[in-house]
């Protein structure tokens, strides 16, 4: 469960795959760049954990500086094992140039309501130099979402294991944004005797992949308004570019 481990700010010159990506070579051919804001001004636009759910809290918040970032990929999905791919949240490397992540807490989920519980959850934007650059990364994170069918994952928090099971991945469309949801059986063996979904939406929308994901008791996919609520909020960043 991404909420619960701490995600990860990878720096390019850090990483010594050596892995030469396309994301470079897109923002060289695009005649006039996009506009770009730094990582920390990213994370000033995500959703405040009210909007998941009453008495809800932020905690794990990372942004990937004030700076941009080189827009040469050294990373890609397909490189990370299926647990860091799933588990951490990179928000450099990938050849995107910003990235924030918030992770939110459900501090007193109401078990006598179960399954209507949500445990916790997470939202990422990652900002790379071009559309092109964006579809590409897009791309391989659904491809990788479907290599990664069933494996265990660490989950420090209760120094145990979880076991991930993939329900359906399938592929639509959010706000006119190409997007997919992903639902996978949860098997926690902190809370044994109840069934919980790790549910994860991906959207594209321009040179940004939006991602949300929570745990619950349901298998609901991600709310289409509260993705929404957050492409807008950070596409609002960029009318002063």
């Amino acid at each position: 469960m991404k909420f619960q481990v701490i995600a990860v700010t990878i720096a390019a010159a850090a990483l010594s795959l050596g892995m030469a990506g396309s994301a470079g070579a897109s923002l060289r051919s695009q005649a006039s760049p996009a506009p770009q804001v730094t990582g920390a001004r990213l994370q000033t636009a995500l959703l405040p954990a009210s909007a998941f759910g009453s008495g809800f809290t932020t905690f794990n918040r990372h942004n990937s500086g004030s700076t941009l970032r080189s827009s040469q990929a050294v990373i890609r999905p397909s490189n990370l094992s299926c647990v860091n791919f799933e588990t951490y949240a990179f928000l450099a490397g990938f050849g995107n140039t910003a990235g924030a992540l918030d992770s939110i807490n459900n501090p007193n989920p109401d078990f006598s309501d179960y399954p209507s519980v949500i445990l916790g959850g997470d939202q990422y934007v990652l900002q790379f130099s071009s559309a092109g650059a964006a579809q590409s990364f897009y791309n391989r994170a659904y491809a990788r979402y479907g290599q990664c069918s069933a494996f265990n994952e660490p989950d420090p928090a209760d120094q145990t294991h979880v076991e991930l099971t993939t329900q359906s991945l399938s592929s639509t469309t959010i706000g006119n944004h190409k997007a997919f949801q992903l639902i996978q059986q949860a098997d926690f063996a902190a809370f044994s005797g109840f069934d919980f979904y790790e549910v994860t939406a991906v959207v594209l929308a321009g040179t940004n992949v939006y991602t949300i994901d929570d745990v619950n008791g349901t298998n609901d996919p991600i709310s289409a308004s509260l993705l929404g609520n957050l492409i807008s909020r950070v596409q609002a960043l960029y009318k002063h570019h």
